[in-house]
């Protein structure tokens, strides 16, 4: 099964993000602006606009200039593909890149949603691995942009179980009899038993 994230939306949720970061900048520098010429009486206003601000407003337009467009490309890219033994996700711009993640290294799944994806009306699924993926940042998969976020979540959670179900099945041989505790003790019995008769003769 091959499912793509909701461009729209999630286009949509990188330029609030864009935005907030904006905002961020420019109410911090506000802020610097105000405490500089109170508190430094040699630089006036017009200085910190010439020297500071032109600087904050070129970093700016080349921001929006760029990022939205790299996001963009990054977003059509993305692909994941769920079948029966694994999850891939596709991604990259310029190099492509396929992250294979076999449900036998899955440890679970986490629903994430941030104040945009909610008022956007979609979610994020965090894949979490054992190993490699938990010590480079708790995930070892990122599913974006997804609209049916919750049944995808059961459904990853299902084929997870099922996978490991038929694997548990296959690996215990119905012919193998564990030894019980009773076998056990006898046999030690019989070696102490020998051990006796040698030390006699």
């Amino acid at each position: 099964m091959e499912i793509r994230p909701d461009i729209r939306k999630l286009m949509r949720r990188e330029i609030y993000t864009l935005l907030t970061i904006s905002f961020l900048i420019i109410i911090s520098f506000m802020i610097i602006h105000g405490l500089v010429v109170t508190f430094d009486p040699e630089v006036t206003h017009a200085e910190f606009i010439k020297y500071v601000w032109s600087w904050v407003g070129g970093f700016l337009v080349v921001f929006w200039i760029f990022t939205p467009w790299f996001q963009y490309l990054w977003i059509i890219n993305l692909k994941y593909t769920i079948d029966d033994e694994r999850l891939v996700i596709n991604k990259g711009i310029l190099i492509k890149k396929n992250v294979s993640i076999p449900y036998s290294a899955v440890t679970d799944f986490t629903l994430s949603r941030s104040l945009y994806e909610r008022w956007l009306e979609i979610g994020t699924i965090l894949v979490q691995t054992a190993g490699q993926g938990a010590q480079s940042g708790g995930h070892e998969g990122r599913l974006e942009g997804l609209i049916e976020f919750d049944s995808l979540n059961t459904q990853l959670r299902s084929k997870v179980k099922d996978y490991r179900g038929s694997n548990t099945q296959q690996s215990t041989p119905e012919s193998s009899t564990p030894a019980t505790e009773g076998n056990v003790l006898e046999a030690i019995l019989d070696e102490v038993k020998k051990i006796n008769r040698n030390l006699n003769n």
